[in-house]
């Protein structure tokens, strides 16, 4: 590496990559590179962060500081390592540069970005950068797409469930004692294939596989989730464990049939109480709330998240130790033009649409029709799998005939089921009810948590209702400490501080999630170089907290009305 002096008085690097000498930006014109970040980052807000790739020789920075407050983070992700050891990896208090590896590039995505600022991500590649390392470039951007679509999807979530998630926490607290945690399933079949049944085209074919080899079935672990149980039984095919994640009513359409079934159901708090409260089969407790709420539950264990049922059933076979893990129906991909195999529709799916949006890889390399949401679902079990890939105890194997999942080689279900033996021996999953929870006492206490907050939304809309119709005009820097309207801003930003930070404020998490994406997005949209002006203006934090008092109020009174509600039809 070494610098040069470009025509319009800049420095910019040189470096030597597969025998060619290339310049990092423009030596004639450098000065248009910097107006290309500038530009980049037109409109910044006080909190967006802002990602990087290249600091070249670092002639940006000046302007780069006067762009930011002191809210911003700025990351820079420099390919070059001779590059990179010509600077500190700190330049400034929140700029900080990163010798760019892949691992940590997905390590901090995923540490900084989430559903509070997706709409305040910005990104450049500085000069040529992009060009020169075309391969990283593409990792970092794949990465920070696939970030960003998760954190949405949360939010996305939490605007569709977050009614039915409070009813069906609510009701389901009712049977957590008569559940088994699924921490005690761990290791109990290490060694025994699983095969993991999900509903896409491809399940079709498979269960004419398992059928045909159906005597071979009583050595393989059989997880399937709630659409796609009905076309087992109908096959003579009886799995070993349900696994129902989905909270609306269409799951209790899809297992109405088979309430009955002697084969354990797992769940978790937010799975739908209509079904678990009429199914009589044995129960196991998959935990993403309780777990964090309820001291002495700590050690309850989730299962990993990655928007489809069927990630939560490979996650689970992974914990009780089974491998291969068989993919049976895990198209991620409209084969043969189809959006669900014939054995898995239900009348309900009429109404949804299934529209082909994108293309990707089959299992042959041609391309196949997906949609963004299931080609995200792939990209998060690819990711699932690579966690794994130095661990020789499991591996994935994709017996489906849709989307390449890297990590689970193709093989024909037919083939493993005919000619493969397997040293594990399956156990069938024994029931032990440790858990003690009082589901009327813990109802209460988040009553009680509301109830609070209401009382507080309105003490904070009182003051800001004050502060507003005195109309002083002060800066909250240059204010007495004893300042009453200073102590009332403080008052206030301790509630907020309070509910954000509350355990409780985890019961009500869809609610959560959308109104801090909302509040953020309608009032939090002060540019950076407005920051310090307007924080210590007292007029506008006042306005500030009266719209967020008023939205939380009105949404605290929903989550009461719904709660209430829901114990009156189930306790």
């Amino acid at each position: 590496m070494k610098k040069f002096k470009t025509s319009d008085g800049y420095q910019v690097c040189r470096i030597k990559k597969e025998g060619i000498y290339e310049y990092l930006a423009d030596r004639d014109h450098y000065e248009n590179e910097i107006h290309k970040l500038l530009d980049t980052l037109d409109g910044l807000k006080f909190d967006s962060v802002i990602f990087l790739f290249g600091i070249d020789s670092g002639a940006y920075l000046d302007q780069l500081k006067k762009c930011i407050c002191t809210r911003n983070l700025v990351v820079i992700f420099e390919p070059n390592r001779s590059v990179f050891n010509q600077f500190p990896v700190h330049l400034s208090n929140n700029i900080h540069l990163v010798l760019y590896q892949e691992q940590l590039v997905k390590q901090i995505f995923d540490e900084t970005i989430s559903y509070k600022n997706i709409n305040n991500i910005y990104f450049h590649a500085f000069g040529n950068y992009e060009r020169i390392y075309k391969k990283e470039y593409d990792r970092l951007i794949r990465h920070l797409d696939w970030t960003i679509m998760n954190a949405a999807s949360l939010v996305y979530l939490a605007k569709r469930f977050k009614t039915v998630f409070i009813q069906n926490m609510i009701a389901n607290m009712k049977i957590i004692n008569q559940a088994t945690p699924i921490h005690r399933y761990l290791l109990t079949n290490k060694d025994v294939p699983a095969i993991v049944v999900s509903g896409g085209p491809s399940l079709d074919q498979n269960i004419v596989d398992m059928v045909k080899y159906k005597d071979k079935l009583k050595n393989y672990f059989i997880i399937t989730g709630s659409r796609t149980l009905q076309a087992l039984v109908k096959n003579g095919i009886m799995p070993d464990m349900i696994v129902s994640v989905d909270p609306v009513d269409a799951n209790y359409e899809m297992m109405k049939e088979h309430l009955d079934l002697d084969v354990p159901l797992a769940f978790y708090e937010y799975s739908n109480r209509y079904l678990l409260s009429d199914y009589k089969g044995e129960k196991i407790l998959i935990s993403l709330v309780l777990s964090h709420t309820i001291l002495g539950m700590e050690h309850l264990k989730a299962v990993y998240c990655g928007g489809s049922v069927s990630h939560a059933c490979i996650d689970i076979a992974n914990m009780l130790g089974c491998s291969p893990i068989l993919l049976a129906g895990q198209d991620f991909a409209h084969t043969n033009q189809k959006h669900h195999s014939n054995s898995a529709v239900f009348p309900f799916d009429s109404k949804n649409r299934y529209d082909t949006q994108i293309f990707i890889k089959d299992i042959h390399g041609n391309p196949t029709g997906s949609t963004i949401t299931l080609d995200s679902f792939r990209r998060n079990l690819e990711y699932y799998i690579d966690c794994y890939k130095n661990q020789p105890r499991v591996h994935f194997i994709n017996c489906s005939y849709g989307a390449a999942i890297k990590g689970a080689p193709h093989r024909e279900l037919g083939e493993i089921l005919e000619k493969s033996s397997f040293a594990g021996k399956k156990k069938a999953c024994l029931p032990d009810h440790e858990l003690n929870l009082n589901a009327e006492e813990t109802i209460d206490t988040i009553m009680a948590f509301v109830d609070e907050y209401l009382t507080r939304t309105r003490e904070g809309l009182e003051l800001c209702q004050i502060i507003i119709s005195e109309n002083h005009i002060k800066s909250l820097v240059d204010i007495d400490e004893d300042d009453i309207d200073l102590q009332r801003i403080l008052y206030m930003l301790q509630i907020v501080n309070q509910f954000e930070n509350h355990i409780c404020s985890r019961y009500l998490n869809g609610y959560v999630t959308e109104f801090l994406y909302d509040i953020k997005e309608r009032k939090e949209s002060m540019q950076a170089l407005d920051y310090d002006k307007l924080t210590s203006n007292l007029q506008y934090q006042a306005a500030f907290f009266r719209e967020y008092f008023e939205q939380l109020n009105k949404i605290l009174a929903e989550v009461r009305d719904t709660i209430v509600s829901t114990v009156s039809e189930f306790y």
